[in-house]
């Protein structure tokens, strides 16, 4: 019964010409963080609880989504290219990057701040003050 109401919602959304929005990769933030800023999550999918930071990553874009455009970044995936010819790549991932005003501010969020609610609602909200 599940799998017959998902094929039909995706029929109705095909049909209708509702796609789901194409998630941004990090060179497309990246060249548009002078209108809106932009936070990236940089994780490795090779890395032990690296799920538990995209489910914490997930609720910051609930909270957040209309200040800042979030980006999330598999450092092994051919998105990542952009990324790993500009900058270095951080061992202790993940992490997240904050970038504004075209790229020309921008700060690191270390791993322990990523997962707790408190710590990156406050670097997100003085981010953009």
């Amino acid at each position: 019964m599940k799998k017959a109401l998902t094929f039909l919602f995706m029929s109705l959304f095909a049909i209708a010409g509702i796609s789901q929005a194409k998630a941004m990769t990090f060179e497309e933030g990246f060249n548009i963080c002078d209108k809106k800023p932009m936070v990236a999550l940089v994780y490795a999918d090779w890395a032990d609880d690296y799920r538990n930071y995209i489910n914490a990553f997930e609720g910051m874009k609930s909270k957040f989504g209309n200040s800042f455009n979030f980006v999330e970044l598999n450092i092994a995936s051919n998105d990542a290219r952009f990324f790993n010819s500009r900058y270095h790549i951080y061992p202790n991932l993940p992490y997240v990057l904050m970038y504004r005003d075209g790229g020309k501010i921008s700060r690191y969020v270390q791993r322990d701040c990523v997962i707790d609610d408190s710590c990156l609602s406050s670097k997100l909200k003085s981010f953009i003050n």
